[in-house]
């Protein structure tokens, strides 16, 4: 008895399946002959959303490439796109100072001489390395800044604020 009830819900549950398909099409088909017409206003509009949707919000920033502007209140309108590199305080307090400022993750904090040293005789080319790839428990930052950036944020925390002398790699 359970197999003959099985294959009853299995055809009525396909019925159902394909009236919901053939209602979906007469649906398609009457909304496309009311709506449809070539509008020129709305293929105009269609076309811009789509250029909106495929246009990036980013800018991608190639080695040697001035920064992009920012979208900013700051950000010049006329200077072509291109802002002023950050200094490296700027730099710090912007994008590192989250997890350097109380020892997040272990990462040292800024004026911490002893929390940096260690890490600072690794040489400038270890250090720029673990800010751009990341290192441990360092997320990458090297979308966040530029090398240049990147460089003056390193030596404004390590060695303006903390003293600590990073030798040349």
């Amino acid at each position: 008895m359970s197999g003959e009830q099985d294959s009853v819900f299995l055809r009525k549950f396909a019925g159902v399946i394909a009236g919901l398909v053939v209602l979906t099409v007469v649906l398609i088909v009457v909304a496309n002959s009311i709506f449809g017409g070539e509008d020129p206003d709305r293929l105009a509009l269609a076309e811009e959303r789509a250029m909106q949707n495929l246009a990036p919000e980013y800018a991608v920033r190639l080695t040697g490439d001035p920064a992009p502007a920012l979208a900013s209140a700051e950000a010049p309108a006329d200077a072509g796109g291109v802002m002023e590199v950050r200094s490296g305080e700027q730099v710090t307090q912007a994008v590192c100072i989250a997890c350097h400022q109380g020892n997040f993750l272990n990462a040292p904090a800024v004026g911490d001489a002893s929390g940096w040293r260690e890490r600072a005789d690794k040489g400038w080319e270890t250090l720029i390395n673990h800010v751009v790839n990341g290192y441990g428990n360092m997320p990458a930052q090297g979308a966040a800044a530029s090398e240049e950036e990147i460089e003056a944020a390193i030596e404004w925390m390590v060695e303006a604020e903390s003293g600590v002398e990073i030798p040349e790699s």
